[in-house]
């Protein structure tokens, strides 16, 4: 479920690429998110110095020694009330936009809106979701919700931007609409090959960029929200169901997966979906078939050091069942997993799919 180095690496570059070709001689540069100084280093070497490069960042703690040219401001994106209104020649929101929620994307856009100068320019770049739907055991703990790059141009648009170009980084579907693995070195592919594609296809690229214009427009509050709760209830609900496994065999029932477990095995059959929760109450629902009796262990885990929410060891009967876990959670979780592990006993099958309820978790418009 991790970016392996290679192709982080990868991806790393292809974005410095496009920032040598973002529009040049800004005065005023903001960031939305900038955790580090290798952060400013990195703009500046592929972008070039910028007399104010101002850096909006939350969750990280502000770098010793920034250069002078750097003012931070420690903030989210959604509140920049310390910028001044059309004062930014650009807005550059890196691997952003997919770590906010619906209200916070809203308030994002319309910070951006005001502090752009007319005929100054928004670029964002961001993880494409036509793509990352279909990829197998890949997910990330701090993503929310992942937009395509048609859902962001609209996005863009009604934030009051003319979207002045689109690209792509790293392809991930061929011609005919197949997915090439998300990891480097595919048999049929060479790496290059699949950034040097992937310029004219972002909707068959891991990444969309987009590079758009503030013009005299102003946002469409009422269609913007509009466009976040419908993108929020269809990407929500596949966010959920992102689960991976890495022993077994995989079989179908219809339409559903379900993966085999060999018997004897202590591995996990499943896990996932890795992604952020907030406060509330939640219950997660497993299916499983067993063989015959046999134990199997089931719980909710958070975090990359994780620490167990709930578990249940349940003594499985010959055919099927379905097990649930109840779990309340405090506040804000990253990297939420549910997860089936063998106890080492007869072999089970679990289904490719858990069904996630929510309760008490504020409900986004």
């Amino acid at each position: 479920m991790r970016i392996d180095s290679d192709i982080n690496e990868i991806l790393h570059a292809g974005r410095g690429a496009y920032l040598r070709t973002m529009p040049p001689g800004a005065k005023t540069f903001l960031s939305a998110g900038c955790a580090g100084l290798w952060y400013f280093e990195w703009i500046e070497r592929c972008y070039g110095k910028i007399p104010l490069h101002i850096g909006l960042e939350y969750y990280s703690p502000k770098p010793e020694k920034l250069p002078d040219n750097v003012r931070w401001i420690e903030n989210t994106c959604s509140d920049m009330h310390g910028v001044d209104s059309a004062s930014c020649d650009i807005v550059f929101s890196g691997q952003n936009l997919e770590h906010l929620w619906p209200n916070e994307i809203e308030g994002f856009m319309l910070e951006v809106a005001r502090v752009t100068r007319a005929g100054g320019h928004l670029v964002m770049d961001s993880p494409n979701r036509s793509v990352t739907e279909l990829l197998r055991n890949w997910s990330h703990p701090e993503h929310i919700i992942e937009f395509t790059a048609k859902e962001a141009a609209e996005l863009v648009r009604l934030a009051g931007f003319d979207v002045k170009s689109i690209r792509g980084i790293w392809l991930n579907r061929d011609s005919d609409g197949h997915v090439i693995p998300f990891n480097v070195n595919q048999p049929d592919w060479n790496d290059a090959e699949r950034l040097i594609l992937a310029y004219d296809r972002p909707e068959d690229s891991f990444i969309w960029w987009i590079e758009a214009q503030r013009v005299d427009r102003s946002p469409n509050l009422n269609a913007m929200r509009k466009l976040i709760a419908r993108v929020y209830s269809k990407a929500w609900p596949e966010r959920k169901l992102r689960m991976c496994s890495n022993v077994g065999s995989a079989f179908f029932e219809g339409d559903e997966e379900w993966i085999a477990g060999p018997p004897l095995t202590n591995d996990a059959l499943l896990f996932g979906p890795y992604m952020p929760l907030r406060a509330g109450r939640y219950r997660c629902t497993f299916e499983v078939s067993s063989r015959g009796n046999t134990q199997a262990y089931f719980d909710v885990i958070a975090g990359d050091q994780p620490i167990v929410i709930n578990s249940k060891v349940i003594n499985l009967e010959a055919g099927k069942s379905t097990i649930s876990i109840d779990f309340e959670l405090e506040k804000l979780h990253f990297g939420v997993q549910y997860r089936c592990l063998g106890r080492g006993g007869a072999g089970f099958s679990v289904r490719r799919r858990v069904e996630v309820e929510e309760f008490d978790v504020p409900a986004y418009p």
